[in-house]
């Protein structure tokens, strides 16, 4: 059947066979973004400026808005210093003058409904900000690599370009070496350009010639035991900024387009940059589809790299009457199936229009579902990971097209990178981080955050990481290289106390869970033993008992990952989560940042094990298929 409806008033049958996939729509909201900065970055929000202390009361919203982040923050300094003594980091002396000045953080935020009657609004304002100050520098800064995660960085191509040889490039390995960097994704096509002499790409970035920075980049990898995933950007293959860098006008669409202009995705008024000054590729045509399969095999096969990361995997950004998504192909494609020329559609069309929507966001789908394909079956063992925009699904659907919660659910990615770039640790997790786990759900994926650390200081930036460490994450990737100064080495470096340090998750899976689990259980254990954690009698025993049980388990799985042994494992960890509430009910009352946190810990276990079943399965499906006849 040529056509699905031909013409405008029977486009119902199309519409539902196109929705009939479904639109997931996460909860959690994300805010409008701040004016961009000077860099053209569309995703980076700004700094939170304060001119000083205000002097205006303090209103009821500003209080409980005070009182949570203050609450946020001790509950992160608490579970650093509970893994700290777990960890025998830090003196007794220093840990005990710690607890003292959490004492007075606790008693500020019980004085505060009175003192913000009481005091001048300026005193009470620059109170809470000393304390907030004092407890980031309580934080152990050597803890932050105790658990198995991923620690992955951007290298940014300005970083490659101005190492400009290996022994530059070099340099830059050892400093995130130094840093506990365990993975990096390596900026290797850059509007459109390769960083390496390619045999599918029309040209090599004219800012890389003469050497080879993606074989470097492997080799100084390899001897360092870190990761290289090469970090490609699919769909977006101009770019006015790089054009002034490589001395060309800026109107040059780049060498893909330049070469193939029928690949080109338009506006609806025939525009080829988009808003956001970068030109597209249509994902609706099947040579742009083979070519960007054939040029990550090209990465996997020629180089071994060991995964590839999707970047402006989406359509252009749509701003008010600056729509895209018209390229020819899709055009034709979307007219075959409904009969409708897309270019006619309006907003005021609404069922057409939303289908039309659907039609965009599905193209995209389809790529990433292919080029997973594709890649798992080059080489089994490779990781696909996705940098995508932390914006409610909704919003993301209408401007971007991007519904990153079907390729999780559909297992096309390992690995999920939200570009949360906020400065403000309460901001960054509650309006950003934590809608991206939610909208995860139980799919088989693990949740890198994207941690921005231009221009962040020492102390916020291991806020930043605890948080993401008291979160439901399996990690971290830190945008980005050229903005790591020598200072964040005490904050990130790799204290290397154990072998379990270097577990990557996505490569050891049950390794790493039941690593996290033991190391939990170590915290609870000393807890207990100082009688610091209110468990007592049959109570105490089933609680040890169920711990003990799980540990069994995990041993069990990481033996014998079996999905009945997965199975039983997750259900008792989930079991384990649902009970805290009841066994620990005074903990929950003072202090429920600690409760959570092990909540979420235990999510995180379940997510590496819900990750790894995922993974041995598609393993016995790939044995199956290569098994000789």
């Amino acid at each position: 059947m040529k056509h699905w409806v031909s013409t405008r008033t029977g486009f119902g049958s199309a519409m539902g066979i196109l929705l009939g996939f479904g639109l997931a729509v996460g909860a959690g909201a994300a805010q409008v973004l701040r004016t961009p900065p000077p860099d053209d970055d569309p995703l980076i929000e700004q700094r939170l400026e304060r001119a000083g202390t205000p002097t205006h009361p303090i209103s009821p919203v500003e209080r409980r808005a005070m009182a949570r982040e203050l609450q946020d923050l001790l509950g992160r300094v608490e579970s650093a210093l509970a893994r700290a003594e777990v960890a025998q980091i830090g003196s007794p002396q220093a840990l005990l003058a710690t607890g003292d000045r959490l004492q007075v953080a606790r008693q500020f935020l019980r004085d505060l409904p009175q003192a913000v009657q009481t005091q001048p609004p300026a005193t009470v304002r620059a109170h809470w900000q000393e304390l907030r100050q004092s407890l980031w520098r309580d934080y152990p800064r050597e803890l932050l690599t105790a658990l198995p995660e991923v620690r992955a960085i951007w290298l940014d191509r300005g970083t490659i370009v101005a190492a400009g040889s290996e022994a530059g490039l070099r340099r830059v390995f050892d400093r995130m070496a130094a840093s506990g960097v365990n993975t990096v994704f390596v900026e290797t096509i850059n509007a459109g350009y390769p960083i390496y002499p390619s045999r599918v790409a029309p040209q090599q970035n004219p800012l890389t010639r003469g050497w080879d920075p993606l074989a470097a980049a492997v080799k100084l990898a390899r001897e360092r035991n870190m990761e290289v995933h090469a970090w490609m950007w699919v769909f977006g293959v101009g770019n006015v900024r790089h054009n002034r860098l490589v001395g060309l006008p800026a109107n040059y669409p780049g060498p893909v387009l330049t070469a193939n202009p029928q690949w080109a995705n338009l506006g609806q008024n025939g525009a080829l940059f988009a808003a956001e000054r970068k030109t597209f590729l249509d994902p609706a045509h099947p040579e742009v589809r083979r070519y960007l399969i054939a040029l990550m095999q090209e990465m996997v096969t020629q180089y071994g790299v060991d995964g590839v990361q999707l970047d402006y995997i989406r359509q252009p950004r749509h701003d008010p009457g600056q729509e895209f998504g018209y390229g020819r192909a899709s055009r034709a494609k979307f007219q075959d199936l409904t009969g409708v020329d897309p270019i006619s559609i309006t907003v005021n069309d609404r069922s057409l229009w939303w289908l039309w929507a659907e039609f965009r966001a599905r193209q995209i789908d389809e790529f990433v579902a292919e080029a997973s394909q594709a890649l798992r079956q080059t080489k089994p063992k490779v990781v696909i990971s996705a940098a995508v925009f932390p914006w409610e699904s909704l919003r993301r659907f209408h401007r971007l097209h991007q519904v990153w919660e079907r390729w999780v659910a559909r297992g096309d990615i390992d690995l999920l990178v939200p570009m949360t770039y906020v400065p403000e640790t309460s901001r960054f997790v509650r309006q950003h981080v934590q809608p991206v786990i939610e909208g995860v759900g139980k799919a088989p994926v693990l949740v890198l955050p994207g941690v921005l650390i231009r221009d962040m200081p020492d102390l916020e930036l291991l806020d930043q990481l605890q948080a993401v460490r008291d979160l439901p994450s399996s990690g971290y990737s830190l945008f980005a290289a050229e903005h790591l100064r020598a200072s964040f080495e005490s904050v990130l470096q790799d204290n290397s106390r154990s072998q379990t340090d270097r577990v990557v998750p996505f490569r050891q899976p049950f390794v790493a869970a039941r690593s996290r689990f033991r190391s939990l259980q170590q915290e609870w254990q000393n807890l207990l033993s100082g009688r610091s954690l209110w468990l007592r009698g049959p109570l105490r025993d089933r609680f040890q008992g169920k711990v003990t049980e799980i540990d069994r388990l995990l041993a069990k799985v990481e033996q014998n990952p079996t999905a009945a042994n997965l199975t039983q494992a997750k259900q008792q960890i989930d079991e384990l989560s649902r009970s805290l509430d009841v066994w620990l009910r005074l903990e929950s009352l003072e202090r429920p940042y600690r409760l959570d946190t092990w909540k979420n810990r235990l999510g995180a276990i379940t997510a590496i094990l819900r990750y790894g079943a995922a993974r041995e399965e598609r393993n016995v499906r790939t044995a199956q298929h290569d098994r000789p006849l």
